[in-house]
């Protein structure tokens, strides 16, 4: 049976050099087997589909946004402060998601973001079962397709797998699969963790050999090195993290992370830093259901209050706000940080973007990501080079050669950068580490996941915390999203036991 693709209009598209409005276009009109084949101008075609369906709302949005607030330091409004949820991202942060609809689609996440990595997946497959088929210079493009489908498989571990670390090989992994075939009627088995991570790893070093784009607008050779180091990081094997950390070919000296003025600039642009990024323009991005959308409120309550004047990071009057507030732009502007995570932030820390607050029961805004000029014109991060520096000092510690006075070097290559204190020998722990990533990364996706791999307890502290599930103990099976049910109802290789633990 021929398997129905999407395809895009991309007749002027170009690698080499293109208008950023045909990046990611919606997929619109349907491609057979055979015509997929015809030229590289539909191979490209196929292959922006699984970008656009990556990068779609309902999974890039939703899944980012909730493996971090369902962490200890971000959290969602409860809509009692002025910014109204429309209940988004409210049932994420509350760990009550369902396997199907229970009170409204947002209630259940899952099927929504299943069926998206699933369609991006599938448009990937399209074109790696037909690799030898390819026209040619499709080189390029066939190790895209393995490294849009690696990430998608990545991702899905993250949000509905418990880690590698605490399940081990023999734990619920994928569903892989690996053949076109419709999102919602492949028969592919839930694979174990062992089979799942090394499907991972085998995408990612595709892209990493055969890689020859430069464009960090798409998924390339160094982006590839990184994901590698994350994956091998996931899984608790330092030695191969930081081969491919180092890979990415980082002197980690500073010297080549971004500036202050950069990363405090609004994350809607990428820089030298950011070895992918995804792009959202005027005609991909969905304004409302943006990524900056649910953070930006304003950069400072006033214009002289700004970072690091007395006013910042004070306690703002609504009203005065909507009349004094500087970059004023807001779709949901619900997201919010938690005191304790604030506090763990020197003073001079350039990612301490936290410039006032309403109500301390609601929590700090935060103005890390913004948007460019109207609301959700914003490039968002998916690899960026700090994070192999917190890779490398991780491994540098924890590996089986480790070198504590190297491992300590470059992490305070990162915090001088960031305008922090260096640490003493000491201080060099696995904690503080952790606590580094979350200074660097929070929302870009990597709390929850952080969470697990390190086996820690969820602690939610302070009085903003209105959820009912304040603490969890390490490795408790509702850090994940549950498998939704129509996977289980139709997928014939797959049995009840297929569903998570929490929700069987």
């Amino acid at each position: 049976m021929k398997a129905k693709y999407l395809y895009v209009l991309l007749f002027l598209f170009s690698f080499s050099s293109c208008s950023d409005d045909l990046l990611y276009p919606e997929p619109s009109t349907s491609l057979t087997d055979e015509s997929v084949l015809e030229s590289a101008e539909n191979v490209k075609a196929v292959l922006m589909g699984a970008y656009s369906w990556t990068g779609h709302f309902h999974y890039l949005t939703i899944g980012q946004i909730s493996l971090d607030v369902m962490g200890n330091d971000l959290k969602i409004s409860n809509g009692n402060y002025h910014y109204s949820t429309y209940n988004w991202l409210m049932y994420s942060y509350a760990y009550q998601q369902y396997p199907r609809e229970f009170d409204g689609w947002w209630s259940a996440y899952s099927p929504y973001m299943w069926e998206k990595a699933y369609k991006a997946i599938d448009e990937c497959n399209q074109i790696i079962v037909n690799a030898d088929k390819l026209p040619e210079g499709c080189d390029d493009l066939l190790a895209q397709a393995y490294g849009i489908r690696g990430w998608n498989f990545l991702n899905l571990y993250h949000l509905y797998c418990a880690s590698y670390t605490s399940a081990g090989p023999s734990g619920q992994g994928l569903f892989l699969r690996l053949t076109p075939a419709d999102a919602s009627g492949d028969n592919a088995p839930r694979s174990d963790l062992a089979t799942s991570m090394k499907r991972i790893i085998d995408d990612f070093t595709y892209v990493y050999k055969n890689s020859t784009g430069t464009d960090s607008y798409f998924i390339n050779k160094r982006a590839a090195a990184l994901l590698l180091a994350r994956t091998y990081l996931d899984m608790g094997e330092y030695d191969n993290a930081r081969m491919y950390a180092e890979a990415v070919g980082s002197p980690f000296d500073g010297s080549d992370l971004m500036t202050k003025e950069e990363y405090q600039s609004g994350f809607n642009t990428i820089n030298s830093e950011w070895l992918w990024g995804f792009n959202f323009t005027s005609e991909t991005t969905n304004i409302y259901a943006s990524i900056p959308s649910f953070y930006q409120v304003a950069t400072a309550k006033d214009k002289d209050s700004g970072y690091g004047t007395l006013g910042y990071g004070t306690q703002v009057d609504y009203d005065y706000l909507l009349k004094n507030g500087v970059d004023y732009l807001v779709g949901y502007g619900t997201v919010r940080a938690a005191k304790s995570f604030v506090d763990i932030f020197e003073n001079n820390d350039c990612r301490k973007l936290f410039p006032f607050y309403l109500d301390s029961k609601d929590g700090y805004i935060t103005s890390k990501f913004t948007s460019k000029v109207s609301l959700g014109i914003a490039d968002y991060p998916m690899c960026r080079l700090a994070e192999a520096y917190l890779i490398e000092a991780e491994c540098l510690l924890k590996g089986s050669q480790p070198d504590v006075v190297k491992g300590l070097q470059i992490l305070n290559a990162l915090r001088v950068k960031r305008g922090e204190s260096q640490l003493t020998s000491a201080q060099f722990t696995s904690d503080e580490i952790w606590k580094e990533r979350r200074r660097e990364l929070y929302g870009e996706g990597f709390a929850l996941s952080d969470i697990k791999r390190l086996q820690k307890p969820l602690e939610r502290v302070g009085e903003e915390h209105w959820s009912d599930v304040i603490s969890l103990p390490a490795n408790s099976p509702r850090m994940m999203f549950p498998i939704p049910a129509d996977e289980l109802d139709y997928n014939k290789s797959a049995t009840s036991d297929d569903q998570n633990e929490y929700w069987r």
